[in-house]
């Protein structure tokens, strides 16, 4: 730890409103923080982009990778990054072509793996279940479309991946790769590959690099989350930071931050950057549940979301940014990790729900209840009172002459940048008259939720 530089910090902070007293931990920059130098190394991180070209045609669907993928990487290019981590799933189906598209798009936003000013943009990239398998996890869907294991084997990376991989991104593949940029070491895991191999390679290359006694962070790539054998092994790897991809939940979900336990170091879930989005919404269980089947105006905007990081490295800390790639912008504070070794870590779910505050309503805000259609609709306003905790469920409860009725549903538009909200941010949710509890006079009262299950105040209405 480099305490002058944690010190500035501090003075930084505390400068800008925030106390003394343990100040510095902070998750989320203050508004109109700035680090106070250049960063060490700048890298985007991506995954999930799923290409999913035509079967037989093998042609991409429209503006799929020519939207997302190329949105990211020239936002990327702008932000004079050094390199760009892809935790993969390229490819949708396996298919050769898919993967060839990535590159395309890839030589055209970094035409010889240069960013304008001329400096090498590294690959950092591993691939997925999907680059492996194709659709289905393993299914029959290669052998269906081109039963001749000749002419499959044209169409389809797993026959010959390696092969596929140095001819397309024109550099060895190798199952477990190590790569220096810029002094900083990333390490690599393609889907499939044995943990413990993994593991070796980390733990090998980091001590003749000095790193298990540096303070120095290195990074560790893979599609999917590390399983707890794998985290026993890099348990002497406690200045390392990790990225996955693979869930597709998204990075509004302050749950995309992992503390796994039996882990020395914090895990960060790369969302998905996919035309469908990032919305494996309300799987982490500090959220209470969203019940399904309750029909929402512009609920199928919330997983409609192409996410990604940039990634800003300093001597003591990491600044995340998030970032939507599709109507563009930024999706909340930047988040920022201290480097070294917390008990607990200033990211850990507690101290983050202690930081994060509760989302809140407006003063004066309105609950409108309309009847009609065989039940009612709710019109909930947005509860962006607090700018620091944003709003991402509902907990609906109606109360009667009988039982209560409890419903939850997410706020609309919370997996896009703030601002961009469909309907102004108001979520309609329609209630079956079937459902509502018995009585002439109905209360209908809603609490506002953050991703880690901080409440702020409800507001009512009697109906």
């Amino acid at each position: 730890m480099n305490v002058s530089r944690m010190g500035f910090l501090k003075s930084a902070l505390s400068a800008l409103g925030f106390g003394a007293s343990g100040a510095w931990r902070v998750f989320a920059a203050p508004p109109g923080w700035k680090p106070p130098k250049n960063p060490n190394l700048v890298f985007g991180a991506v995954s999930d982009t799923h290409l999913a070209a035509a079967a037989l045609s093998g042609k991409p669907r429209k503006g799929w990778i020519h939207t997302y993928f190329r949105n990211a990487l020239s936002y990327f290019r702008d932000q004079n990054v050094d390199a760009v981590v892809h935790c993969g799933d390229l490819a949708h189906r396996g298919m050769i072509s898919e993967l060839q598209y990535h590159a395309n798009v890839w030589k055209n936003v970094f035409p010889g793996n240069r960013a304008p000013d001329g400096h090498v943009v590294e690959k950092l990239f591993v691939n997925g279940n999907h680059d492996t398998d194709g659709w289905g996890y393993g299914s029959n869907w290669a052998p269906r479309v081109y039963p001749d294991p000749a002419e499959r084997a044209k169409h389809v990376l797993s026959p010959n991946m390696a092969g596929h991989w140095e001819r397309i991104w024109g550099e060895p593949f190798r199952e477990v790769w190590h790569k220096e940029v810029k002094g900083y070491h990333f390490f690599g895991r393609h889907h499939g590959v044995s943990e413990a191999k993994f593991a070796a390679l980390v733990k090998a290359e980091a001590a003749k690099a000095g790193l298990l006694k540096s303070a120095r962070p290195f990074f560790m790539l893979s599609h999917k989350r590390p399983s707890s054998a794998l985290l026993k092994a890099l348990r002497p790897c406690r200045n390392a930071v990790g990225f996955f991809g693979h869930w597709h939940h998204s990075c509004v979900d302050w749950n995309a931050i992992y503390f796994f336990k039996g882990a020395s170091f914090p895990n960060v879930q790369v969302p998905s950057c996919e035309p469908r989005g990032s919305g494996a919404l309300g799987a982490v269980a500090r959220l209470p549940p969203v019940l399904p089947g309750v029909p929402v105006e512009g609920q199928e905007n919330v997983g409609k979301t192409r996410q990604g990081y940039l990634v800003r490295v300093y001597d003591d800390m990491l600044v995340i940014s998030r970032r939507e790639f599709g109507v563009g912008g930024s999706l909340g504070p930047d988040w920022i990790m201290p480097l070294g070794r917390y008990k607990p870590h200033p990211l850990s779910f507690g101290e983050l729900a202690k930081r994060i505050g509760e989302p809140q309503f407006r003063d004066g805000a309105k609950l409108g209840v309309e009847k009609g259609g065989d039940g009612i609709t709710l019109s909930i306003p947005l509860a962006d009172a607090n700018p620091e905790s944003r709003v991402y469920a509902y907990d609906v409860k109606i109360a009667g002459a009988d039982e209560p009725v409890s419903r939850r549903v997410f706020a609309v538009g919370c997996n896009l940048p703030a601002g961009r909200e469909p309907n102004g941010g108001v979520t309609k949710m329609f209630v079956p008259a079937v459902t509502l509890p018995c009585g002439d006079l109905l209360a209908v009262s809603v609490t506002p939720y953050s991703s880690l299950g901080t409440k702020g105040r409800p507001i009512s209405a009697l109906f």
